[in-house]
């Protein structure tokens, strides 16, 4: 018994000496390949140690970006406006590794697709210490690899050319192409001038709050109003072209943010394009079509739909039409019957468009509240549509077609209860 197990601890001692053994072998290969990995690192500067870099593309034009508060700033030719995601893209490259040094002096530019390099790319950190990077031609054996070389002189190495992606980009690609610099949760006020038609002008109250001003006095849209301004000051330009427009635009953008700071972006029309000017800046963004169609977009679009404010309780309701007069009153929660609760889903659901007031006489006569307490909301009708007109703002509010049969329904069973109890007996 006691020899058994003394074979047993001898054999555990032997299998845990031979796989500490192997974990120790194993880590020094590891460490060694790790090594081996480091000593082929591009550059010695980490990304985050960068505090400038000149970046050139293949055609020749130079971006100077340095490292300031608020991020990446192109600072040459020209202070533009920067795309911080970009430019720390390009830096991606000083942490990669080469595949294998093919010289340490650069003697032959033209052997290597060095002699006008497709990028060039240096950097610099706080201590003024550089790295030079010029990326040159496919290696003959694989179209797969690529040379670079580390400095004017050399050495040059070869990697795989998926490594360069970012690195091979046009300088516009570094430029940030959003319409605007101001951020859509800190505007307090737009102003869309529009040579063709009339202004747009929206201003945000200190209920947070958004109300039309120009060419209507009355209450937004808040959904619609926050897509509105996104798609204003979010959305990206294409390209930028070398132009100097002529004349006043035909679109001119006025933002104001909550510091009171002040945006103008225009926006001229071109036989080929619409190009914004944005301030500061020598050339013009190339818009998509769909950022004119919210430049030209309908007032009448961005008017609050729901005939109802959310925040007003209707605990009363009057209906009229027909030469009859109905009233009801909606206790714990529950009208007296459900044609009552159809009236009130339409009066507190977004309708589908905004439109001119309608006139003449009223189909029907929707008053809430009781007492003194009363708001009376006319409703015209046409063989196509159903308009409903809240009171005290200057618009009426085009139901949809669900919201229209809904509503003639329910105004037929309250007002002709016994035509409706025949059609259902048949």
């Amino acid at each position: 018994m006691s020899q058994g197990w003394r074979n047993n601890l001898i054999l555990l001692i032997i299998l845990g000496l031979s796989g500490g053994g192997l974990w120790w072998a194993d880590s020094k290969e590891t460490a060694k390949e790790r090594a081996d990995q480091e000593s082929r690192t591009i550059s010695p500067i980490r990304a985050e140690a960068v505090t400038t870099l000149e970046f050139r593309d293949n055609t020749g034009e130079t971006f100077t970006i340095a490292k300031e508060n608020n991020g990446w700033q192109i600072t040459g030719p020209a202070r533009l406006r920067t795309n911080n995601e970009a430019v720390q893209g390009v830096l991606e490259i000083l942490s990669k590794s080469y595949e294998k040094k093919i010289t340490d002096t650069l003697t032959d530019a033209s052997a290597f697709g060095l002699t006008s390099p497709l990028a060039r790319l240096k950097v610099q950190d706080a201590s003024h210490a550089e790295r030079l990077i010029l990326v040159g031609g496919t290696a003959p054996a694989s179209t797969k690899k690529r040379y670079l070389a580390l400095g004017e002189k050399g050495p040059v190495v070869m990697i795989d050319d998926k490594e360069l992606t970012k690195l091979l980009q046009k300088n516009d690609m570094l430029r940030d192409k959003h319409l605007a610099k101001t951020q859509a949760v800190d505007l307090t006020s737009i102003t869309v001038k529009r040579k063709s038609q009339g202004d747009i002008t929206v201003t945000k109250s200190n209920e947070d709050r958004w109300d039309l001003k120009v060419p209507l006095v009355d209450r937004a849209d808040d959904n619609r109003l926050r897509a509105w301004s996104f798609a204003l000051t979010s959305s990206s330009g294409t390209q930028f072209r070398k132009t100097t427009p002529n004349g006043d635009p035909d679109w001119l953008i006025a933002l104001t943010t909550t510091n009171g700071e002040t945006e103008q972006i225009p926006i001229y029309k071109t036989e080929t394009e619409n190009l914004a000017m944005r301030p500061g800046e020598p050339d013009g963004l190339s818009l998509p079509r769909y950022i004119i169609e919210e430049l030209d977009k309908n007032p009448m679009d961005l008017v609050a739909m729901r005939p109802v404010a959310s925040k007003l309780e209707i605990n009363g309701m009057k209906l009229e039409g027909e030469g009859k007069s109905l009233e009801a009153e909606k206790k714990d929660g529950k009208w007296p019957n459900p044609e009552w609760s159809t009236l009130e889903e339409m009066l507190t659901q977004d309708a589908h468009r905004g439109d001119a007031p309608r006139e003449g006489p009223a189909w029907l006569t929707i008053t809430l509240g009781t007492g003194e307490q009363t708001r009376s909301h006319a409703l015209h009708k046409d063989e196509k549509h159903t308009w409903i007109s809240p009171p005290g703002r200057p618009v009426s509010l085009e139901l949809t077609p669900l919201q229209a049969e809904n509503l003639t329904k329910a105004a037929q069973t309250l007002l002709n209860p016994s035509e409706t109890d025949k059609s259902k007996q048949k």
